[in-house]
């Protein structure tokens, strides 16, 4: 297992993000917004990145984040999409424990480079349990601050234990609250995009899962 590191990108793109014109603020967004869009799967990103570093270094940062040019606004398309997956999977994920070993582990589906921004995301929320997560192929696992990636056919996963507590609880509660006649699948699917439907696990309890969305 090798460790990895959260951005893995070209010098040059650390270095042109120096003397950005703008307000502090601003400009820290911006670097956020870059950093989150290097992550995106399209290999068109670079140029697309490149020509928003140099209209923000001409017009100011507030010129890209205001989405005044085509390519302003496929930068930050970029970027709000890999943020998006990173809020869904953190919100929607349900981590299970899966053995003695203080072991959390879960699974969803990325379409971005996603995959360390979660990891770091429950490493934090969780301090003091491993966390594995399964990405397609892979697996990623947390432990003692670092971020180790393997493949998934190199990795024995054990079944997740029977529902733990806060599952139960959460689920008893979300049964006192559901109401049938209220049922609206626009509107969840509006909220809750389907594809999203099988990491939900309220969704399981009252057969809204993906595989039934009507």
């Amino acid at each position: 297992m090798g460790q990895l590191k959260l951005f893995i990108e070209e010098n040059r793109t650390e270095s042109a993000l120096t003397d950005l014109p703008g307000e502090p603020e601003a400009i820290e967004i911006f670097r956020r917004e870059v950093a989150l869009a290097l992550l995106h799967r399209d290999q068109a990103k670079y140029a697309v990145i490149d020509k928003a570093i140099a209209q923000a270094k001409e017009k100011g940062v507030s010129y890209v984040l205001c989405k005044v040019s085509d390519e302003a606004r496929k930068f930050m398309k970029y970027a709000r999409a890999v943020g998006a997956e990173k809020y869904r999977a953190t919100a929607f994920m349900r981590l299970q424990p899966i053995d003695q070993h203080r072991v959390l582990y879960g699974e969803f589906a990325l379409e971005h480079q996603t995959a360390e921004l979660i990891m770091l995301h429950f490493m934090k929320r969780f301090p003091r349990y491993n966390i594995m997560l399964k990405f397609g192929q892979e697996v990623f696992i947390g432990r003692d601050k670092e971020i180790f990636r393997r493949e998934l056919a190199a990795v024995k996963i054990d079944q997740p234990v029977k529902k733990d507590d806060f599952e139960r609880y959460w689920l008893a509660f979300y049964r006192s609250q559901y109401i049938p006649e209220r049922r609206n699948i626009k509107y969840l699917k509006r909220m809750i995009p389907q594809k999203y439907w099988r990491w939900v696990t309220e969704l399981g309890e009252f057969d809204l899962s993906d595989r039934s969305p009507a």
